[in-house]
């Protein structure tokens, strides 16, 4: 018998206590207080530190973009499918660098929003960066508001040391440093049967990572690698936590605010959310010490309130600064942008097409993000992995321990969270599913995660000298 379920019948008990749940609603707003507050305190320091990149050796910067063009390391085409050298996201990386070097506002304007050039057709962002860095007069004054503008800030700092190519490099290296350090952390755990299940879970979503999730065409960029390096960061924080001592709710409840923080700073749309949103809801259960889990549900529910708090309030004071600063006509078009995104406004965007036939073609080929050039292996195991999952978490639902129950419902919660984001922002995720639907690699992560949790649990179950055919 396994401790959980020997807590069993004191867990629920505690349920079925009316004083538990009227706990709940005291908790819950604890939880969004201490999201608030940490998302208020972090956009104070982001804005201190935003302030504090302006103006840093300007000229050297612009020159290692100049470089950059003259080198092939920053080309004139916008996107580079399949390029694993450069990355295929050329748009991103071209947007944030003039986001950084594009300094001609008061330093009060460029903390709140960079200044942005908008492409005249028929040159695409790179070539129209290029002709700025190469003398050409920008087209007016636009400020981008829709963005906290992680990314620019943090290429201010790096831009007048190191090149773009240099800068690359550190992203990749960095998201794959921590990735095989997730991989190595389950393969311990297994190896000293401490904690074997969160182990075992850990080693499955990092090496779903590690093959998954577009590292090789998206990790070195300007605009995804940031927020990918904070997402994975976390996962690893609670696979370290997780396969050792183990996380309090107090310690799960700040990290989790924390990481909203950090999440909605390098948040390009480019899927962060929906991720965040299933690190804390799945991955949280698998991290939880033992005192955690016997004070209360497995599901993570302060600290999802406590990520979902922080992201408002730093958006919120977001909005405030560009009111103050930019008038209230600044927020019209960011306005129209979101309902666009959200499918409610066909006479924008990219595309004036939203039916069923282009978007079953764009998900189609936005398959290949998650690798490149493997549209059919990809495709396959997406399937297979919800295929699996769906057999695994049918079994582990029907086990007499109330942890693995919770845990099993978690997965399936996290991944209902992805799909309620990317459903949200429909005609988002259509147009970008060639980097949206990277984050399908927590599907195929959980799928394989919920397969490999129900295959122990059955084993377990085997009584000794049964047999092989049992």
């Amino acid at each position: 018998m396994t401790a959980s379920q020997a807590d069993a019948p004191a867990r629920a008990k505690r349920l079925r206590n009316p004083a538990f749940w009227r706990g709940l609603l005291p908790d819950a707003i604890r939880a969004g207080l201490v999201g608030m507050v940490i998302g208020a305190l972090f956009f104070g320091l982001f804005c201190l530190a935003n302030r504090a990149s302006l103006g840093r050796d300007v000229a050297t910067a612009r020159a290692h973009i100049a470089q950059a063009f003259a080198s092939g390391a920053l080309q004139d085409q916008d996107y580079l499918d399949g390029n694993t050298d450069i990355g295929r996201h050329q748009y991103n990386d071209c947007l944030i660098l003039r986001l950084a070097v594009d300094q001609r506002a008061s330093p009060a304007q460029l903390t709140v929003s960079p200044l942005v050039q908008v492409p005249v057709p028929p040159r695409g962002e790179c070539q129209t960066v290029h002709g700025f860095i190469n003398g050409e007069p920008p087209v007016g004054t636009v400020f981008y508001h829709r963005y906290v503008h992680g990314h620019a800030m943090l290429a201010r700092y790096l831009l007048p040391v190191l090149s773009v190519a240099a800068i690359r490099n550190l992203y990749h290296t960095v998201l794959t440093l921590l990735v095989l350090a997730g991989i190595v952390t389950g393969l311990i755990a297994l190896g000293r049967g401490r904690r074997p299940v969160q182990g075992l879970f850990w080693l499955i979503v990092f090496l779903a990572v590690s093959r998954w999730f577009g590292l090789e065409t998206y990790g070195q960029s300007l605009g995804h690698g940031p927020a990918d390096i904070v997402l994975i960061g976390y996962l690893l924080f609670l696979a370290v936590v997780g396969t050792t001592w183990g996380i309090g709710r107090r310690a799960a409840l700040i990290s989790a605010a924390l990481f909203g923080a950090l999440t909605i700073c390098f948040e390009f749309l480019t899927g962060g959310i929906p991720l965040g949103l299933a690190a804390v809801i799945g991955g949280l259960p698998f991290a939880w010490s033992s005192r955690a889990e016997a004070r209360g549900p497995v599901f993570p529910l302060a600290p999802l309130i406590g990520f979902c708090a922080s992201i408002a309030t730093v958006m919120l004071l977001k909005i405030a600064l560009v009111l103050k600063v930019f008038g209230l006509a600044s927020m019209r078009e960011d306005a129209l942008q979101l309902k666009m995104r959200m499918g409610m406004d066909a006479t924008r965007g990219e595309t004036r097409d939203l039916g069923l036939a282009l978007m079953a073609k764009k998900l189609a080929k936005g398959i290949n993000g998650l690798a490149p050039g493997m549209h059919v292996m990809a495709g396959a195991i997406v399937a297979i992995a919800l295929l699996a999952g769906l057999w695994g978490a049918r079994h582990l639902l029907r086990s007499a321990d109330p942890v693995v129950r919770q845990r099993t419902l978690a997965l399936l919660a996290s991944n209902a969270a992805i799909l309620l984001m990317l459903t949200g922002f429909w005609q988002h995720t259509m147009i970008h599913a060639w980097f949206m639907e990277r984050t399908l690699v927590w599907t195929i992560a959980t799928g394989f995660a919920l397969f490999a949790l129900a295959c122990r649990d059955r084993a377990y179950r085997v009584p000794p000298g049964a047999g092989c055919d049992r």
